[in-house]
């Protein structure tokens, strides 16, 4: 029973998520990402395991606001770094697969490598979308 409230919960924060994706994708505008792919991936990390404490989804939301303004992020700064590379589908599964790891298994953050090779695509992305 604990594990299929958990499972709902982390699967509504999902939802949501995937809801605010498909909004940003319909956008005209696409601003720099305004964080690192280190810190959006911590930022969820963080965001979904309390979501995972919480009793239920208002306590979840309060709580994600509460990580966010610890951090300095706003909503609509997570909304632009998804937005900024809706066009590379391949890096935001990666990215994705990266928090669903580190949420299975907190202790594998060494993310040197992938970080390197995000960093590596944003760059090529940017530069074809400006046609260079």
């Amino acid at each position: 029973m604990i594990l299929h409230s958990r499972i709902g919960r982390v699967l509504g924060v999902i939802s949501t998520l995937g809801t605010l994706l498909f909004f940003t994708a319909c956008s005209d505008t696409i601003d720099p990402p305004p964080m690192s792919r280190e810190q959006y991936i911590e930022v969820y990390v963080e965001i979904i395991n309390a979501a995972d404490e919480e009793p239920d989804s208002i306590a979840a939301s309060q709580r994600a606001q509460e990580i966010l303004e610890r951090r300095g992020i706003t909503q609509d700064e997570l909304l632009a770094y998804a937005e900024h590379y809706i066009d590379d589908p391949e890096l935001l599964a990666e990215v994705w697969f990266e928090i669903e790891s580190r949420i299975r298994n907190p202790e594998d953050r060494d993310t040197t490598a992938v970080e390197e090779e995000g960093e590596a695509r944003a760059i090529d992305s940017r530069a074809q979308s400006d046609g260079r």
